[in-house]
């Protein structure tokens, strides 16, 4: 099992922890998932059900009906991966608020109980 995030300063992945090295598999969920969460819903030529509404909420303020909307975007926005990747869970929570921006932490589940996480920064009016 291990543990990465997506820096999206360097658009890299910074490796948390590791318990056994990741797959291939892994890594591609992680990248299909933090694609789906920042790329705006429409915006893709090919599929007009790719990505996430999350960038509605950069005009919105920051209140916690907020908040929850941002959790039921990105969920909307993960749940085409659970048949491609074998994903038994989708969960998606708050890790932290600030003025300004909400950082969402989305956990991915996959058949083989190995879970890959992800995060990004949701712009928010302060």
């Amino acid at each position: 099992m291990f543990k990465f995030k997506f820096d999206q300063q360097t658009s890299d992945y910074k490796l948390l922890s590791i318990d056994s090295p990741p797959t291939q598999g892994q890594y591609a969920l992680a990248e299909a998932a933090y694609l789906r969460l920042i790329t705006p819903k429409g915006s893709y030529f090919d599929d007009a059900d790719f990505g996430s509404e999350l960038y509605k909420l950069r005009r919105s303020k920051d209140l916690p009906r907020v908040r929850s909307q941002a959790i039921k975007y990105a969920k909307q926005a993960l749940e085409p991966l659970r048949d491609a990747y074998y994903l038994n869970d989708i969960t998606v929570a708050i890790e932290q608020a600030e003025q300004g921006y909400v950082k969402l932490k989305a956990a991915l589940k996959t058949t083989d109980g190995s879970t890959v996480t992800t995060h990004i920064n949701v712009q928010v009016a302060g």
